[in-house]
């Protein structure tokens, strides 16, 4: 059992993970309820602005100077908006902009837009990539000084698929980095002790150095775990965790909400598992007009009320057992 887990990110640090919608022109098959019904439009770009402009401003008041904005889906490409808004929160707020994309868009589109973020993380889904398509792709932003990654989602039922795909990805112009990513199902992983092997080395190709440093925004999540028996576990990446199925927490102090908040698609603030984060009765919503009169956020560690801790992210929060 787990009885703490710290990261090692500076005290400066927060990340905001902001799924701007869930229009998604791929239906992946374990995806998340709620990531592809396109049923939520796009924000509005002036209220985004706007309010999550003084949110990130309270955070540093609060000391956390280093923002980081994470954009989700759905496959937020697809936002019109997206180049704009990611221009001024860069300009503006001195965020690290970073995006979750399935790198379907065209060449010309990144060719465009690439310049708008510090790190794209292509995720790539086997039952819709088109693997030539991506690595193009991730060559023109490699090209860029970009940091770009390919992360293969190492679907259990079709790993040796998703497999030959990281190795039809080695094949490309530039060596950006490849990583085979764990799949949760309900927050649990089912991988048998072959593929659990095969994920212990999860990047499977590193970067060219001096581009890793010219490209100089991203920072590598290395845990340390304590286990109940006294032994400490360190590992680079935010899977030992979940795919060891020990992604359990109940009862634990976690500084999710002052290191870290999710923003879904309907506008509420929380956490991937909806925790309350701040202790408030009725989560702050981005989207109310009343938004930045109501925001006053409590800065402190939460205890945690949920089950099972099935965001990676979210998992890698520093977090300790009362």
């Amino acid at each position: 059992m787990i009885t703490r887990i710290d990261n090692g990110f500076s005290d400066k640090r927060f990340r905001i993970e902001y799924m701007l919608g869930n229009l998604c022109n791929h239906k992946c098959s374990y995806c998340f309820p709620g990531s592809n019904e396109g049923d939520h439009p796009w924000p509005d770009k002036d209220l985004v602005k706007k309010n999550l402009g003084h949110l990130i401003e309270k955070y540093k008041d609060a000391g956390r100077t280093d923002p980081i904005l994470y954009l989700i889906g759905g496959e937020p490409t697809l936002w019109k908006d997206l180049g704009e808004v990611c221009k001024y929160f860069k300009e503006e707020h001195g965020c690290d902009i970073r995006i979750s994309t399935n790198g379907s868009r065209s060449r010309r589109w990144w060719d465009k837009n690439a310049q708008y973020f510090n790190a794209i993380e292509m995720s790539v889904h086997h039952e819709f990539a088109k693997v030539e398509h991506l690595k193009e792709v991730a060559d023109l932003i490699y090209a860029k000084n970009v940091f770009v990654v390919a992360n293969v989602l190492m679907d259990p039922s079709n790993f040796n698929r998703c497999a030959e795909i990281i190795s039809q990805m080695q094949e490309s112009h530039n060596p950006w980095p490849i990583l085979a990513k764990a799949v949760h199902f309900d927050g649990v992983t089912f991988y048998n002790d072959n593929q659990k092997q095969y994920l212990e080395e999860r990047i499977k190709r590193y970067p060219d150095e001096l581009w890793y440093k010219r490209t100089g925004t991203v920072d590598v999540t290395k845990l340390k775990i304590k286990l109940d028996s006294g032994e400490v576990i360190e590992t680079e990446g935010d899977q030992w965790p979940s795919i060891n199925n020990l992604n359990k927490f109940k009862g634990f102090k976690c500084n999710i909400g002052l290191e870290q908040v999710k923003i879904f698609q309907d506008g509420t603030i929380g956490a991937n598992c909806r925790q309350k984060i701040y202790g408030e009765d009725i989560p702050y919503n981005l989207y109310d007009s009343k938004f930045q009169k109501n925001f006053h956020p409590d800065f402190s560690p939460i205890t945690c009320e949920k089950n099972i801790c099935s965001c990676k992210s979210e998992i890698a929060v520093t977090k300790w057992m009362l």
